[in-house]
This record gives structure tokens, sequence and C-alpha cells, in this order.
């Protein structure tokens, strides 16, 4: 029997993943492939949209493997598109991308606890942003424009006048709960960051960021802030057609 190139190279692509797999896991051969991706996934997050891959190309593995030919050629011969689709999977698991690699880099728009609100709302204006990361000698917390809301609402309803120079920390004290940061090194992969921001959202913590740091410390320089706005682009990295 021959198998077309095609054929090879898609068979070359998913050992590889198999190979990756069964050593990253120690697994020896009698655990099965579809035991496989359930394990893997528990230790290193893949997304639907990889596990799913993996199940149908298993199965077109398996039909070229082990499925009719006819002149020595098997039936089952995947086509450019689907080769190139588990080459570029196996790239993905076995080098997966990095978040900060995917996203767009820049400086991180942070604020003291000693600035006056007015420089936040500042940086909320020209950017957009609605998020600022709190840095002191190291990371205080996220000034979310829903506490910035909840502030002016108290000043209003005090009579007292919007206060622009009234500190960040005091505004900060009106954040809820989940409208914080979680500290991730930059080694973050882009699937990592999607599960974490995604389980984040499934909490309710609708305002949940991940601020990326050199080593995924409080005291280290934020290099970016990740936030759901960022979910289309980070999905986007990972799609399939």
């Amino acid at each position: 029997m021959t198998i077309t190139t095609a054929g090879a190279r898609f068979l070359a692509a998913f050992n590889d993943i198999e190979k990756h797999f069964r050593s990253t896991l120690r697994a020896d051969v009698a655990v099965g492939f579809a035991q496989l991706i359930r394990d893997y996934g528990q230790r290193r997050p893949l997304s639907h949209q990889q596990k799913n891959a993996l199940v149908a190309f298993a199965s077109l593995r398996n039909a070229i493997s082990h499925g009719t030919y006819y002149g020595g050629r098997p039936i089952a011969d995947p086509v450019e598109t689907v080769v190139q689709e588990i080459e570029h999977l196996r790239q993905q698991i076995i080098e997966p991308p990095l978040a900060l690699t995917v996203l767009k880099s820049g400086n991180v728009c942070a604020v003291r606890p000693d600035d006056p609100i007015s420089t936040a709302l500042e940086h909320v204006r020209a950017f957009g942003y609605s998020q600022l990361p709190v840095y002191d000698d190291g990371y205080v917390g996220v000034l979310t424009t829903n506490a910035i809301a909840r502030w002016l609402a108290d000043q209003l309803a005090r009579n007292t006048g919007i206060a622009e120079e009234e500190p960040v920390r005091q505004v900060l004290r009106f954040a809820e709960p989940g409208e914080g940061a979680e500290l991730v090194s930059r080694a973050i992969t882009v699937v990592e960051a999607i599960d974490r921001l995604s389980r984040s959202r499934l909490a309710g913590q609708q305002n949940t960021a991940l601020i990326i740091t050199q080593n995924g410390m409080r005291t280290d320089k934020p290099l970016r802030l990740v936030v759901p706005f960022d979910l289309p682009v980070l999905s986007k990295a990972l799609a399939f057609t």
C-alpha cells in the first residue's frame, strides 16, 4: 500500500502531537488518544476548538492507517486544507503562542494611590480605558470605571461636589469583589489567558483582568493588562477554518 504525500504529512503531524501528549503525561501506549486529550487538558488548558479538532483528526488518522485501500492507495486521503490545519494545531500545542506575543504591546497606564482621581479620569478620557492598575511599591489593585461611578454617586449624594483632587486610594475603596486582577508571568499562553478570563466571567467577575509581568510577582513592572475586551483577539489566534 502507498500513503500519499498529504497523508504522510498528516500522520507525521498527528504522531508528533500524540508523542508530545505521551511525553508530557508519561503515558504508555495502552492509553488511548481520547484519554490522552482529557488528561492533557487537565494538565494544560486546551480550547474547545482544539479538543474538537483533535477528536476529528483522530478519526481521520484511523481511517488512513487502518481503513480501506483501493489500488494500493487509501480511500481516506486528507485534502491540503486539513493537512495545514493539523500542522497548525501541532504548532499551537507543542509551541503554544504567548498572550504577550499575540496582543499588541504598549505602556501600561498605571496610577498611584496618591495620584488625584483627575489623573485616572484623564486616562479614561484619552484612551477609553475601563480599568487602570494601581501600583505603589507593588500591585495594589485595579481602579475600574464602575468604582469611579460609585464614587461619583457617593459624592453627589453627599452634595459635596466633585473632588478632582481626591486621591485614587479613596476611590479604590468603592471597588467591589471581583474587580481585581490576577498577576501572571509573561510565559502565560493564549489558551491559559482565555481560560482564566473565561472562568472569571463565568463566576460573575465581569471586570476581572490579568496583569502580565515578568514573573507574575506583585513587585514586577506591569507589561500588559489583559481584559475581556481582548478575548476576540486571543481567540482569533487559535482559530481553525
